[in-house]
């Protein structure tokens, strides 16, 4: 490792624990008004109006893998669809950098996101078939030119030990609309499954639309955003790809970085196999109706909101790797239940498993991305934050299709799968902490 990769890894690890106060003297409410007195208003603006965008995909998102099941697609036609989605997200992911330098970050965000969920949203409202799921997760991949200019547009003028509250009410916003969850299961148990989904994907379609136009006109173009569109003036597409063979160079050279990058693909794994195939799991194999999944998710918002108000500011005075710890056993322990629980539709395992899951997200996610947004300079960010999404895509893009043929086998192997993921995750941040301490002892 060079100078000034060993330059970058400990002012990682020192802006990393700056985002961990050894002493919290404010109560829980003061910190939180504290937080949000601190955040620009692009941050703010971000934030708040999340629920829009979360509250009509909080309702949907749990049936999508039935609603492809119902309108005739098997199993491992959904695990292909998720799969091509994710090649698409790759796809995207390549020139997200370059969309966010070269149009400016609030440009992006309004194109992108009109594509990418207004049109999505459409064509899955109206789907009926194979073709048509493929085209509508193509389309919605295109969110990864948003996702690189959001989170730019999020943190940049945003202080580094800000950052981690930032990631908190990002998530509680979204986890508000969870709330919203019951809304979902009331329209198919009126309705049934295919024309509920058809109407929450226009009601999805009205709310995020309607987000999408409010937020631009609340924000504005960061100071970064400013001097990147100027020296991208004469940049072409092609060449923004050199841009990123020295980010890449900087990651690799950053062991501490590949391993949290690492970290992070293992998450966005289960994530995905979970987001797809829990659905297939609680119907098919542990016996409840479809309509169930949205205690699942109200559950699930309710232990978020409580764990990123209450529990995080708690676990903020550990010093250390021991709250992404006890999240990841957390997800563990929560597999495990729904993998030996027994077919009699026990709502009891099922909330308690619904529980950890929360728990354990809502611990570790916002330590996970402060991880690696406090490693990455306002600079670099919209080059690495690219390379880091690309091989994110690149290494979960099998395990949509994978989980789709394990799930043919048997509802609960892609759980089995998570388990083996989780454990590997424990591993990582063992390496992590030995990598952070050799840092510590080499400074």
């Amino acid at each position: 490792m060079n100078s000034n990769d060993k330059s970058l890894t400990v002012s990682s690890h020192i802006s990393e624990e700056r985002i961990i106060p050894e002493k919290n003297k404010q109560g829980p409410f003061q910190t939180v008004k504290t937080a949000v007195s601190n955040m620009n208003r692009n941050a703010r603006a971000l934030v708040f109006l999340e629920p829009l965008f979360g509250i009509p995909h909080t309702m949907y998102i749990g049936y999508l893998t039935l609603y492809m099941l119902a309108l005739g697609l098997s199993k491992a036609q959904v695990g292909i669809v998720t799969s091509l989605g994710l090649i698409a997200n790759f796809v995207f992911a390549s020139v997200s950098a370059y969309t966010a330098d070269k149009l400016g970050r609030k440009k992006t965000i309004i194109i992108f996101d009109l594509i990418s969920w207004s049109v999505a949203q459409l064509i899955w409202a109206f789907a009926d078939r194979f073709s048509h799921f493929v085209i509508a997760y193509i389309i919605n991949a295109s969110v990864q030119l948003v996702g690189n200019a959001f989170v730019c547009t999020m943190l940049e003028d945003n202080k580094p030990e800000d950052r981690v509250n930032i990631y908190n009410f990002i998530q509680i916003s979204g986890i508000v609309a969870g709330f919203f969850a019951p809304v979902g299961a009331l329209l198919i148990s009126r309705l049934t499954l295919i024309p509920a989904m058809r109407v929450m994907q226009l009601i999805g379609f009205t709310m995020i639309t309607s987000q999408i136009i409010i937020r631009h006109l609340l924000i504005s173009e960061t100071s970064v955003g400013i001097r990147k569109m100027s020296q991208m003036k004469q940049v072409k597409v092609w060449q923004v790809f050199s841009a990123y063979i020295p980010a890449f160079k900087r990651i690799i050279n950053n062991k501490l970085l590949v391993l949290i990058l690492l970290l992070r693909s293992l998450n966005h794994i289960q994530l995905t196999i979970r987001n797809t195939y829990l659905a297939v799991l609680v119907t098919e194999h542990l016996g409840f109706t479809p309509g169930s999944m949205s205690l699942f998710y109200t559950v699930n918002s309710v232990v978020v909101l409580f764990v990123l108000l209450f529990i995080s500011p708690l676990l903020a005075k550990i010093t250390g790797r021991w709250p992404v710890i006890i999240g990841i056993v957390m997800h563990i322990a929560s597999t495990v239940i729904l993998l030996v629980s027994p077919q009699t539709q026990n709502y009891y395992l099922l909330i308690l498993s619904a529980i950890l899951i929360a728990a354990g997200t809502g611990i570790t996610t916002p330590y996970i991305d402060a991880f690696a947004a406090n490693t990455i300079s306002d600079e670099d960010r919209a080059a690495s934050n690219s390379v880091m999404s690309m091989a994110m895509m690149l290494l979960s893009t099998p395990f949509g299709y994978i989980g789709g043929v394990l799930s043919e086998l048997d509802a609960r192997a892609p759980f089995l799968l998570t388990f083996a993921i989780f454990i590997l995750c424990l591993v990582l941040l063992y390496f992590i902490i030995r990598r952070e301490k050799r840092t510590l002892t080499v400074t």
